[in-house]
Formats: structure tokens, C-alpha cells, sequence
């Protein structure tokens, strides 16, 4: 039983890195069709950016608790003993460039939620 809800995390940690993933992506294109479009972002953008952000967030977080219980339980789940010490540094590179993805991200959402700001306090 404890296989299988080790399995349904690591599911839901990359399910939740792809809904972050997505959700910055879609606030980056729809500021950049905005901003194409004249400047003055829609009525769409206007209702959709919150909720977006909101879902950013959230996932972010759910995506760490479930990152922490992913590494808690790597050892004894998903270690490959063929593949040797080198797997834990690769996973070291990985997480390195992902978190340096993350970091971008988060400053594009800072950078973009303060633009929202503004057109709402217009």
C-alpha cells in the first residue's frame, strides 16, 4: 500500500510542475498579446490573471510538500542500485536547472502581478 501512495505522489509532484509550468506560460502570453495588442490588456486577461496566479501558487506549493515527500522516500522506492551514486547527482543537476527555472519564473509572475496591479488601480 505504501508503494502505491508513493506512486500516487510522485504523480501528483509532476502533475503539479506541469500546472505551474502552464500557468506561467499562458500569464507570459497573454501579458505578451497584450502588450501587442496596444498595451491595454482585455477584459479576459483582467479576470483570468488572478485565478491564474492563484493556480500558480498553489501548484508551487503543492508541488514542494510533495517534492519533500518524494526525496523522503526516494530511497526506498524508487533508488536504483545499478545505476549507482552517479543518479543522485544527476538529480542534484536536475533540480538545480528546475529550480533555476522556477526562480525565473517566480520574477516574471512578480514583474507581471504589479503591471495587473497598476491596471486595476487605474
Amino acid at each position: 500500500m505504501t508503494a502505491i501512495l508513493v506512486m500516487l505522489n510522485n504523480f501528483f509532484h509532476d502533475l503539479t510542475s506541469a500546472l505551474w509550468f502552464v500557468s506561467v506560460m499562458v500569464i507570459w502570453y497573454l501579458d505578451r498579446a497584450a502588450r501587442t495588442a496596444g498595451g491595454q490588456p482585455d477584459a479576459l486577461y483582467m479576470k483570468v490573471f488572478p485565478v491564474l496566479v492563484k493556480t500558480s501558487l498553489l501548484s508551487l506549493g503543492l508541488n514542494l510538500v510533495f517534492g519533500v515527500i518524494r526525496a523522503w522516500a526516494y530511497r526506498d522506492f524508487e533508488y536504483l542500485p545499478a545505476a549507482g551514486k552517479g543518479q543522485i547527482t544527476a538529480l542534484y543537476i536536475k533540480h538545480f536547472i528546475l529550480f533555476s527555472i522556477v526562480l525565473v519564473g517566480i520574477t516574471m509572475l512578480v514583474g507581471l502581478y504589479r503591471k495587473y496591479r497598476n491596471f486595476v488601480g487605474r
